[in-house]
């Protein structure tokens, strides 16, 4: 049975002097698990090395330039030739000529912005004849600028305006957002102006930014639009020279992030150290077929001045954990990594999803076509997407097992285009009655393991009770069944005195609970309907597709085309709905179905120090 890697508790021990070169020789192994150490009266917390502040600076700088400039990771390598000085001096210059460049940035846009507050206030007066500095404060005169909304607005305004002066001056500009005008006159008649104005539906226009200027709109307006495009010329230079900066840096900065967050996490490793004035102890867990090298090596560093304490991981511990599984086998530990990670001396079930989570996928999926577009089209995601590599490996797999389901099935985008072992379409109870067996299998393979994580931890008797019992109540249930339906001739009693035994065997490995959760057992296995069902829904779509397509290319001409439409965008839906659905139930399956015989999980995943994630 799958386990993870045995793991040793390690303590190391030694004087101050040596404790930097130690740091150094594990960040090197990359095989220590660090337990962290809590203050305690006999021993302090450790404190960082001294480079940390300078480095953790260093850093914060490096890491602020290349959010700043938008620089992403690269697989490219570039070296560093002279180390920290060579970062330190180098990204303090860069940050001084990107600072002054994104300043500068800063103030241009800035002026674009105002010339473009001015231009749009320009545009509104550029078709009165009438000098800017006209709409300056007068001390005789009121002014009104804004614009008219409604049918004869303006002649209703010059009629009511001659009824309460003579001496008022209007001039007008018809745009797109109706009449604009601008009003003089007397001070004394601003109220009444005020009152025509509201009358006839005026909204009022301020001009704050054309203040100071001198001359008219026209003009004004052509000198604002040469300076705008001085300013984006401008603008866009010193993008330029802030892009070059990015090109020619970046590699570098990407290559002072890594060396720096080496050396930070080296100089606050003591952090996690318990340290008294003149010594330091180190505790963590070592894979054990790495510890006698790992030990060896620390002793030459150190010239033979530390002392290691090892002992291999007791009951009680919580001991990290490294999974432990074959290369073909490996990427379905994502599944784990979203769930969670199986305790040290649990069995690890990804060896087992790596076998049932394809079969499940595939039963559901069931097509030749479908298995070939949703391989090729997950192939393509992996060569764009590399991080998430393993994902898209189980999802190739998965449908490469679609394909092999659908020679099965003989179906072929919907079409059954052989004889098949069985058809979806035409024998739904003979799938259903399989779906059903998969789970009967599925569920008891939960069950013995579980039984053998019980005897591991818990001894033989515990179990037999805990998880045997429940096999105990299948057959007693398979006994009582066969009979009813007349395909076994045994005494019912049989039946029933397995199915008493397998309650009392319960009740005593799992208590009252366990009695509680009786019918789950069944209903988890009836769950693995959704087999047959899902692959259904999508077989039945399909056909819906091809016959409607049909349809469209036996009336011939331009339905042809329409014809190909349905089944290209038919298809292309009813495959996207067939992933979605058989990976989400696959997975449910495995979660709750699966995982609820056997897996207990909550453990700490294996992080050695100086390892990348």
């Amino acid at each position: 049975m799958p386990t993870p890697y045995e793991m040793s508790s390690v303590v190391i021990t030694g004087p101050k002097s040596v404790q930097e070169d130690i740091i150094k020789e594990l960040h090197n192994l990359k095989i220590l698990h660090i337990v962290e150490h809590s203050k305690s009266d006999l021993a302090d917390i450790g404190t960082p090395l001294e480079s940390a502040n300078k480095l953790s600076e260093i850093l914060i700088k490096a890491r602020s330039l290349i959010s700043t400039l938008k620089i992403k990771k690269e697989d490219k390598k570039f070296e560093l030739k002279k180390g920290l000085l060579e970062i330190e001096s180098t990204t303090k210059k860069l940050n001084n000529e990107l600072n002054a460049s994104l300043e500068e940035l800063r103030k241009t846009e800035e002026l674009i912005s105002r010339n473009e507050a001015v231009k749009q206030e320009l545009e509104i007066l550029k078709d009165i004849d009438m000098p800017i500095e006209a709409l300056s404060p007068y001390n005789s005169l009121a002014y009104f600028s804004g614009y008219l909304k409604g049918k004869n607005s303006s002649k209703i305004l010059n009629e009511q305006l001659h009824e309460i002066s003579s001496k008022f001056m209007l001039l007008e500009s018809d745009t797109k957002k109706g009449d604009f005008i601008a009003l003089f006159i007397e001070a004394k008649n601003k109220e009444d102006a005020s009152k025509i104005l509201q009358k006839v539906r005026f909204a009022p226009v301020n001009f704050l930014n054309i203040i100071g200027l001198r001359g008219n709109a026209s003009s004004n307006l052509r000198k604002v639009e040469e300076d705008n495009k001085k300013l984006q010329k401008k603008k866009e230079e010193i993008k330029t020279r802030i892009e070059k900066l990015k090109d020619e840096h970046k590699s570098f900065l990407l290559a002072a992030d890594e060396f720096l967050s080496e050396q930070l996490e080296k100089a606050e490793a003591p952090l996690k150290f318990a340290s008294t004035q003149s010594s330091f102890l180190i505790k963590g867990w070592v894979p054990s077929d790495e510890l006698s090298s790992a030990i060896a090596r620390l002793n030459k560093t150190s010239k033979n001045k530390i002392y290691v304490h090892f002992e291999p991981a007791k009951k009680t511990d919580r001991v990290p954990v490294k999974l432990k599984n074959p290369k073909y086998a490996k990427s379905f530990e994502f599944f784990l990594d979203l769930y969670s990670i199986p305790t040290y001396k649990e069995i690890d079930p990804t060896f087992f999803i790596f076998l049932t989570f394809p079969i499940l996928f595939g039963i559901m999926l069931g097509d030749i076509g479908y298995g070939i577009v949703s391989f090729l089209l997950f192939w393509l995601l992996k060569k764009k997407m590399p991080k998430a590599k393993n994902f898209f490996n189980i999802l190739m797999l998965a449908s490469f097992v679609s394909m092999l389901f659908g020679i099965m099935f003989g179906e072929f985008f919907g079409l059954e285009i052989f004889h098949s072992v069985v058809s979806r379409e035409h024998e739904m109870f003979k799938l259903m009655y399989i779906a059903i067996g998969i789970g009967v299998v599925h569920v008891n393979i939960g069950l013995i393991i579980g039984f053998i994580n019980e005897l591991k931890s818990h001894g033989v008797m515990h179990a037999i009770y805990a998880k045997a019992s429940w096999i105990v109540l299948e057959t007693g249930v398979a006994i009582l069944a066969l009979n009813y339906f007349g395909k076994m001739n045994v005494s019912l009693l049989l039946g029933a005195a397995f199915l008493g035994a397998s309650i009392l065997m319960i009740l005593k490995g799992e208590g009252f609970k366990g009695i509680i959760e009786l019918p789950a057992l069944f209903t988890n296995i009836m769950s693995y309907a959704r087999l047959m069902a899902i692959g259904l829904s999508s077989v039945i779509l399909a056909i819906i597709i091809n016959e409607q397509s049909r349809e469209f290319f036996h009336k011939g001409g331009f339905f042809i085309l329409v014809g190909v439409l349905i089944l290209i965008i038919g298809h292309a839906i009813n495959i996207m709905l067939g992933l979605l659905a058989s990976f989400l139930h696959s997975l449910r399956l495995h979660y709750v179905e699966f995982f609820s015989k056997f897996f207990h999980g909550g453990a700490e995943k294996y992080k050695p120090f100086g390892a990348k994630e």
